[in-house]
């Protein structure tokens, strides 16, 4: 029998053990918890949006592949930032996006250079994002659906399109969700400043 976290999720140590055994709604469990983290960490790293999701596929593809050798869900975790910083990095030497120095003096990150203080920064701000992506879904849902949208990307003309709504409704309603977000997280300065930079950044 399945063990039960709250919210209805599995357990931590059954779920990697069903992980391993490659059962999908395991592996469906895991995306769904660190998808949208991830993606946010890649997208500081090469600044755009649908690239870090490209990005952030091939990693979870990766991830099941070699499911069985996963021991615990730190180190899957471990594994999606450290594939994850890899392959932008990779992107970005393929395209010629850093300076030759910087190419010349960059590493593959390993799990024991996880104590560098940038990525750690980035791995800090993508975690706390996570944190708000699970406080999103207890929206109502056209909040969370506008809050979705918004922090993938799309501006208040397409929301509005897509959704047969008024550009004026897209933008009463998103000022409404982070509303709640913002009593959710009243206890934390860092969630609501990291969820208003991202809506900033994307806000048009």
């Amino acid at each position: 029998m399945a063990l039960l976290g709250k919210n209805g999720h599995l357990d931590d140590v059954f779920l990697i053990g069903e992980f391993r055994r490659g059962k999908p709604e395991a592996f469906k469990q895991i995306f769904d918890q660190y998808h949208g983290a991830i993606c946010y960490f890649a997208r500081e790293f090469v600044k755009d949006n649908e690239l870090a999701k490209d990005i952030v596929a091939e990693v979870f593809v990766k991830l099941w592949n070699i499911k069985e050798n996963f021991e615990n869900i730190r180190s899957v975790k471990g594994f999606l930032y450290v594939s994850t910083k890899n392959a932008c990095l990779n992107h970005l030497r393929r395209v010629s996006l850093l300076e030759e120095y910087h190419v010349a003096t960059i590493y593959e990150l390993t799990i024991e250079e996880l104590t560098n203080d940038v990525v750690m920064n980035k791995i800090f701000d993508a975690e706390v994002l996570r944190e708000v992506s699970k406080a999103i879904e207890t929206l109502p849902t056209q909040c969370r659906r506008i809050l979705r949208m918004t922090m993938e990307g799309m501006n208040t003309n397409d929301i509005a399109s897509q959704l047969g709504l008024s550009a004026q409704t897209v933008r009463n309603t998103r000022v409404r969700a982070t509303g709640m977000l913002k009593k959710q997280f009243s206890h934390n300065v860092l969630a609501i400043a990291l969820l208003l930079a991202v809506l900033e950044s994307v806000l048009v």
